[in-house]
């Protein structure tokens, strides 16, 4: 796990995929585990989480594969009524888990996944760090914000499993690179080796 003092001193967080695992597994319920994988496993920022229904989830066309729509994405333009709109990739996993949750709670279609306030799903963010941190005996979990969780969804796809960073982009709802630039932690001396040790010079 890296992190970065800001000005403010708040924290820049980059954790591992495994490092990650360990928060959603710490949340104290169902919906505070979904709330926590929409960030980190779909790259949801935390408003946006709080649109999420069921009738937002669909099957792809290979019948295999789940996408998420996302209605009230952040507008820098201002050309949105109500927030830019994208399809960003939905884990069978995580479907998986939010169909129960959906059937548990009797949702209906255009319930909210995550009823709750922005700086309520902050708090259970907080709370399974905190949780995590105790169970790992690593403090820099306690300084994990819900924009971390969003943060190391765009690095693991970007440095650790190559994805495009245009495929990036339209998933997780940047203009451009320049604004995902900021997402990425330096590469680690395994993906230097891995993307190296195959090239000829």
């Amino acid at each position: 796990m890296r992190t970065e003092r800001n000005k403010d001193g708040t924290y820049n967080v980059w954790l591992s995929r495994e490092e990650y695992r360990a928060i959603p597994r710490a949340a104290n319920s169902f919906e505070h585990e979904i709330a926590i994988r929409l960030m980190g496993d779909c790259g949801l920022r935390v408003t946006e989480v709080l649109g999420v229904t069921p009738a937002n989830i669909s099957r792809m066309d290979d019948g295999r594969h789940y996408e998420l729509e996302v209605t009230n994405g952040k507008d820098t333009t201002g050309s949105y009524q109500g927030g830019k709109q994208r399809e960003t990739w939905l884990p069978v996993e995580v479907e998986a888990t939010i169909n129960r949750y959906v059937q548990q709670a009797d949702l209906r279609d255009n319930d909210p996944l995550v009823g709750r306030s922005k700086r309520t799903v902050q708090y259970w963010v907080e709370n399974a760090a905190d949780r995590a941190a105790d169970e790992t005996d690593n403090d820099d979990y306690r300084r994990v914000s819900t924009h971390d969780l969003r943060r190391c969804w765009a690095n693991h796809l970007l440095v650790e499993e190559n994805v495009s960073p245009r495929i990036v982009m339209a998933l997780g709802g940047w203009s451009s690179y320049d604004a995902i630039e900021p997402y990425l932690a330096a590469p680690t001396e395994g993906n230097i080796i891995e993307s190296m040790s195959a090239v000829e010079l």
